[in-house]
């Protein structure tokens, strides 16, 4: 190789070098321009532009929307993508008895939304000092000690009762049909402030007085077809309010003004 040729081959290193420089100069700022890009995005996502602002509270009746929000993990200030809280406040909202369904959802940049289904309180009976609310499926909702307007069950034997579940009780088919019968009753235009769920015909109670006598089946079918709504009316138009009406098979019903105590 003559000098010349050796000058050339030197040239070319140098020029490679220089080369290889500028590329891990290059690579090395295009790294610290990403970390600087994310860095600044980590920043901004948990700036207060992504604050909790607002927790919005829907399909609730029985817990007001500051009562819900009061059970959540979620709070006003905290931030929406890495310290909202959602899973905890599912879980709460959902370990209520009150609540048969949750959904949670992020508004971004700053509201939360939570939907929840409520349980409709129906009937309640009383066990020992307290009164015990149950949903229109025989759920247990809650214990109170203050009598709550609704339809008190008496005459039952409870066997098992856990709060969110099913009141389990020796009379078990004379309360499932009853509790058909309180949701026919919401929607049929009837209220019964008592009913004696004890025996096979059962006593259903529109006033203290007046009393209708039958089996679950018989007055739920009455209901249904709107009869006993047509006999109470016309017995309420003739301005009597006091006496029994006695279910029979095959849609039969007969009044009469003494109060009977079978």
């Amino acid at each position: 190789m003559n000098l010349d040729e050796r000058y050339e081959e030197l040239e070319l290193k140098d020029v490679d070098r220089k080369r290889r420089r500028h590329r891990k100069k290059h690579y090395i700022l295009r790294v610290l321009a990403a970390a600087a890009v994310i860095a600044a995005a980590v920043l901004f996502l948990r700036s207060d532009y992504f604050a909790i602002k607002e927790i919005q509270v829907t399909g609730n009746s029985y817990y007001t929307d500051d009562e819900v929000r009061n059970m959540c993990k979620s709070e006003l200030g905290r931030n929406i993508l890495f310290d909202s809280g959602i899973s905890e406040t599912e879980e709460r909202l959902i370990a209520d008895p009150y609540f048969s369904s949750v959904e949670i959802r992020r508004k971004l940049p700053d509201k939360i939304s939570i939907t929840v289904e409520e349980r409709h309180q129906q009937a309640a009976f009383i066990y020992g000092e307290d009164y015990v609310v149950i949903d229109d499926e025989g759920i247990m909702l809650r214990k109170t000690n203050v009598a709550p307007e609704l339809t008190l069950l008496t005459g039952l034997t409870i066997s098992r009762m856990d709060l969110g579940e099913k009141v389990e009780a020796e009379e078990k088919e004379n309360l499932v049909t009853v509790l058909k019968m309180l949701r026919a009753m919401e929607s049929g235009d009837i209220y019964f402030i008592k009913i004696d769920v004890s025996r096979i015909v059962i006593k259903a109670y529109i006033y203290d007085n007046f009393i209708v006598k039958g089996t679950p089946q018989e007055i739920l079918s009455a209901i249904e077809k709107g009869q006993l709504q047509k006999v109470v009316a016309s017995l309420f138009a003739d301005g009597i309010s006091r006496g029994t009406i006695k279910m029979g098979g095959e849609s039969y019903m007969s009044f009469s003004p003494d109060i009977e105590s079978d």
